[in-house]
């Protein structure tokens, strides 16, 4: 058992000073009882004993077999008070009892120990010898109905209303541990969208100003081995290599202003797919097979998860395949796209090239939106890049 603090710490602070008025009630009714006509017990008795009844108030016992001892032992106090003692309005320390359960027991037990105290004050008002009033011997058993009545009416209607206070507030607590909880799981999903947002701009810097590095890079090769044979074409290279700066210089520029920078910009799918192959023919002389099928528009997300995956591709046969054949082929198939991006260039092991962040971008982008994705290579084998993204209805 422990001791029950003041109303800060106690459940129900309205009952509690309930209470504690009831028990000033009582005790002040006691203290006065010599005055009566009536022979009532000795108040002093009467009064310690009363105030014996609000101190066992102040322990709050935890287990289950100290909670039936602790209302057993305030029946049999209140018993001794009302038949012993023959105290005045004895009703109110029943009434007490029933508020200190409904706030210690649940469900059937509550409902136990209010019967248990029903049929106690029953037979307290049988066996009294002294009332407050005087009562006809034939009128005995109508006012003890009637006080029985009255009584059972008083318990009921207050352990409704404690019921009814007591899920209140359990329901404001439970409120509160889920407005707990609540914003618990709003910091971990504003960490993990910060996560993300860097995943994501991280992908974004590395496609674009990467894709745009590597060409920046195979112009200046190829216009310094240019530069003496044929000066002509070298300088075309140049002046492309200086338009491919600045378009480079932009994306950075507005990257960092915006933080999003749409590749797409106002072209479909298809036409900025095109661009690539284009753009890839340029730097390597090789141009790829392409074969594009889409049945219908594709939102943005996929526009851009299918143009990336595509650039960096190809930027990875830039960069590494020294291939002579590339196919590009992205289709609509049963509610599904399909791409496929194949070289027959140098390959490489998988087991060895596991922390590239190109293919760990395309991963992502391919984990964001359900699908699948499928590397296959080896050493002098090529390079066969498979995804498949499910369209959502």
């Amino acid at each position: 058992m422990r001791l029950r603090h003041l109303s800060c710490s106690f459940p129900l602070p309205l009952l509690l000073w309930l209470e504690w008025l009831l028990l000033g009630v009582v005790l002040v009714v006691v203290s006065l009882s010599h005055l009566s006509p009536y022979p009532f017990g000795p108040p002093v008795w009467n009064e310690l004993g009363v105030i014996l009844f609000a101190a066992i108030g102040w322990v709050s016992p935890t287990s289950k077999w100290q909670k039936w001892f602790y209302t057993a032992t305030q029946l049999g106090l209140i018993v001794l008070l009302a038949l012993v003692g023959q105290i005045p309005v004895f009703q109110l320390l029943f009434i007490i009892l029933v508020i200190r359960n409904c706030v210690l027991f649940q469900g059937r037990n509550r409902t136990l120990t209010t019967v248990l105290t029903l049929v106690t004050c029953a037979f307290c008002l049988w066996n009294r010898r002294v009332y407050p009033f005087h009562i006809e011997p034939n009128q005995f058993e109508v006012f003890w109905f009637g006080s029985l009545v009255i009584f059972g009416l008083v318990i009921l209607f207050l352990q409704l209303f404690v019921d009814a206070v007591i899920t209140e507030r359990r329901s404001r607590d439970a409120l509160a541990a889920a407005n707990v909880r609540l914003q618990e799981y709003a910091l971990k999903v504003e960490e993990l969208a910060t996560m993300q947002e860097r995943n994501r701009i991280a992908r974004d810097i590395h496609d674009s100003l990467g894709h745009s590095l590597t060409a920046f890079n195979f112009h200046l090769e190829a216009a310094i081995r240019l530069q003496k044979t044929k000066p002509t074409e070298a300088e075309a290279l140049l002046l492309e290599l200086k338009q491919l700066g600045a378009q480079t210089l932009a994306e950075v520029s507005q990257s960092v202003a915006t933080l999003r920078t749409d590749p797409l910009g106002e072209k479909s799918l298809p036409e900025a797919i095109t661009t690539l192959v284009d753009h890839f023919y340029r730097l390597t002389g090789v141009l790829p097979a392409l074969d594009i099928h889409l049945a219908q528009p594709l939102p943005q997300a996929y526009n851009l998860a299918i143009f990336r995956i595509v650039q960096e591709s190809l930027t990875n046969c830039c960069k590494y395949a020294s291939t002579t054949a590339v196919t590009v082929l992205v289709q609509h198939c049963n509610q599904q796209i399909q791409i496929t991006i194949a070289d027959n260039g140098k390959g490489f092991d998988l087991q060895k090239n596991t922390t590239g962040f190109g293919l760990q971008g395309m991963r992502e982008r391919v984990q964001a939106l359900a699908g699948e994705i499928k590397i296959i290579s080896a050493p002098e084998q090529g390079c066969r890049v498979e995804v498949c993204l499910p369209i959502k209805q």
